[in-house]
């Protein structure tokens, strides 16, 4: 696979994602952005959302949800006007922490993880958002969840463990919404940090692994298939353009650029 540069010069980017109609968009963590990256100009531009927009999805052609680490907080930035809305801010009549992640299964639920404070002790924790805004726990004691990604057909859900340098693997019950018999998917070990995932339209797993300078790829069995090197060290999140012309793009922080993998 061949690794290119699509931009540079990124305040620590995380979380691309595409809409259907094939907009790329990407955060600035350290710079309050919501950036778009254009294809026809090959040229980039902000929404200035501030915080510490982290992971985003694409609800629709004009619609984004992201965590705001910062403000902990789940917010909607509406593309046609550049407005945001708060979407959820508390569990159980307390503060998220610090959501970083977030995925939607194919009911309308939102999962994210709220990582905040769990690097020294096992505090973070998974929320749901029902489709009513409905917020609660669906996985808890956790050292630094992070990215999120549903396979096997929205039966099972890996999670990024990143302080303790493993990916694991639930069985996600969408009667009860709750994470069952979490296991360890992969021990990566070392100083690795994996952040975010994605799966291909071929049914493999690709996670980013900050600190590794690489794309991780697994089967979903939890076999490792191979590894991409990239052109900096700190890969951040990931995901497949579905229009093809991209491959999957990644967001790299130490060197702060959008890559393209093909």
């Amino acid at each position: 696979m061949n690794v290119s540069i699509v931009t540079t010069g990124l305040k620590f980017p995380e979380g691309p994602a595409i809409t259907p109609n094939g907009r790329i968009f990407f955060v600035e963590l350290l710079g309050g952005f919501i950036t778009e990256y254009h294809r026809d100009t090959k040229s980039t531009s902000r929404f200035h959302v501030g915080g510490g927009p982290n992971g985003l999805l694409a609800l629709d052609n004009d619609t984004l949800m992201f965590c705001d680490a910062f403000g902990n907080k789940l917010r909607i930035l509406d593309l046609k006007t550049g407005e945001t809305n708060v979407v959820a801010d508390k569990i159980n009549g307390e503060t998220l922490r610090a959501p970083n992640d977030l995925i939607q299964d194919a009911e309308g639920n939102i999962l994210f993880t709220c990582p905040g404070g769990s690097q020294k002790a096992p505090i973070g924790y998974m929320c749901v958002m029902k489709p009513n805004k409905e917020v609660s726990m669906i996985a808890e004691n956790m050292w630094f969840p992070n990215g999120l990604l549903l396979i096997n057909h929205e039966k099972n859900i890996i999670i990024n463990e990143t302080w303790q340098h493993r990916l694991l693997i639930g069985d996600w019950n969408k009667q009860t919404l709750k994470i069952e018999n979490i296991r360890t998917f992969y021990t990566i070990g070392g100083v690795a940090e994996p952040d975010g995932l994605t799966l291909s339209k071929d049914n493999l797993i690709y996670a980013s692994v900050y600190a590794t300078g690489m794309v991780w790829v697994f089967d979903t069995k939890g076999n490792l298939i191979k590894q991409i090197k990239l052109p900096g060290n700190n890969p951040t999140n990931i995901c497949e353009d579905h229009t093809g012309e991209l491959g999957f793009i990644v967001t790299e922080a130490e060197k702060g650029l959008l890559l393209s993998i093909k």
